[in-house]
């Protein structure tokens, strides 16, 4: 268990820096990270054909709290648009919430599949600095809807806080980076709450997690709230939080494309090892 605890709190320490950096989203770190240790360490392997679902819904559950920092740090700058932020809110909770109990009832091979091409895809849109530029006005509230519906989805069913989808969309938009990263920050918080409550609300159907199961010596049912694997989270959180201000100090020092392609390089690898785990299991 301390090997196991240390593993998770240098993925924490990781994901932090990554996102002072650059502001990757954590779940494209924790998930799949955190299935390599599961894999190496043999991690609840009781939870076998659930050990994705676990690894995303911790990621989301880490999520709630960087995002509140996130937010403290923007609103001291003044920097979040609170306007398109409620804009978006309502659509991010409900698509949060169906992506994440959607994602649930995903058997791990399909889901598996989803998380590595849609880490591929990052990693060659950061390699190749992919960004829109056409510019035109935000849609009215119908379209602001369905757009926050979309992310909300995805985000919740890869275990992400949306920057990669919002970020793209608000700047469109005519909004400053500045901005869009800011507003982006703050709606983490409510695809990491929604997110959570639709993972531990789906998990109450599953007989691993309930009461008055036998568990086994690696599936230790106290280890868990729903599908986040606790070990995982208070470990992740207790560094993540903490690098994450040395990350945006390392920022301003090095060059942000440099940066960009070594951690596209970072994602494509940890793609392609999803991708082999799904073509040669075990």
């Amino acid at each position: 268990m301390l090997i196991e605890i240390l593993c998770f709190m240098l993925i924490g320490a990781f994901t932090g820096l990554a996102a002072g950096l650059l502001g990757i989203g954590g779940g494209l770190i924790i998930v799949p990270f955190s299935l390599i240790v599961f894999e190496v360490l043999d991690v609840n392997n009781g939870l076998y054909e659930h050990q994705v679902h676990v690894a995303i819904a911790t990621s989301l559950a880490t999520i709630i709290f960087t995002a509140l920092s996130s937010i403290y740090s923007q609103q001291k700058k003044k920097t979040i648009d609170w306007s398109v932020f409620w804009l978006l809110a309502p659509g991010i909770l409900l698509g949060a919430f169906m992506g994440a109990w959607v994602a649930s009832y995903i058997p791990r091979i399909p889901l598996l599949i989803l998380f590595a091409s849609f880490v591929l895809i990052v990693s060659l849109k950061m390699w190749f600095g992919w960004s829109p530029h056409a510019r035109k006005p935000l849609p009215g509230w119908p379209g602001m809807s369905i757009v926050a519906v979309f992310i909300g989805i995805i985000s919740a069913i890869v275990g992400i806080g949306g920057g990669t989808m919002t970020v793209p969309f608000l700047n469109r938009g005519n909004i400053t980076i500045q901005r869009a990263v800011a507003i982006s920050s703050a709606l983490g918080l409510p695809i990491a709450i929604s997110g959570t409550l639709g993972f531990f609300w789906s998990s109450l159907d599953l007989p691993l997690f309930q009461e008055g199961v036998q568990q086994t010596d690696v599936m230790n049912h106290n280890y868990f709230f729903g599908y986040i694997y606790l070990p995982a989270f208070f470990s992740i959180i207790s560094l993540s939080m903490l690098t994450a201000k040395y990350g945006v100090h390392l920022s301003h020092r090095l060059s942000k494309q440099m940066l960009s392609r070594i951690f596209s390089i970072l994602l494509f690898v940890l793609s392609i090892k999803l991708y082999l785990s799904i073509a040669m299991p075990g």
